[in-house]
């Protein structure tokens, strides 16, 4: 959606008040996309103190972490797409909020 003018109704003469295009469920969708994507980011942090770890004292298990990341990536797989495709069905590109 792009800003448009709309007539002033609030009895001010001679003004307009701009109408900006606002979508709840993409901000929505998107914050669940970068929720995400920061908890891949979080467990892929904790895998690598694991490695380093175990590279100190031979003591760690990094590959617990594997599954965890696939489901994670899966997780910030079906975000993306459940926010592309709510954009691309309703209208509401990246110009609007």
């Amino acid at each position: 959606m792009s800003p448009s003018r709309t007539p002033n109704t609030s009895g001010t003469r001679g003004s307009n008040i701009p109408q900006i295009g606002f979508c709840e469920e993409k901000n929505r969708l998107l914050g669940e996309f970068v929720k995400a994507i920061r908890e891949i980011s979080e467990l892929q942090n904790q895998q690598m103190q694991a490695v380093i770890d175990t590279a100190i004292d031979g003591d760690g298990d990094f590959t617990r972490f594997d599954v965890l990341l696939h489901v994670a990536q899966e997780k910030k797989e079906q975000a993306k797409y459940a926010w592309i495709e709510h954009v691309e069905k309703h209208g509401c590109h990246e110009g609007s909020i």
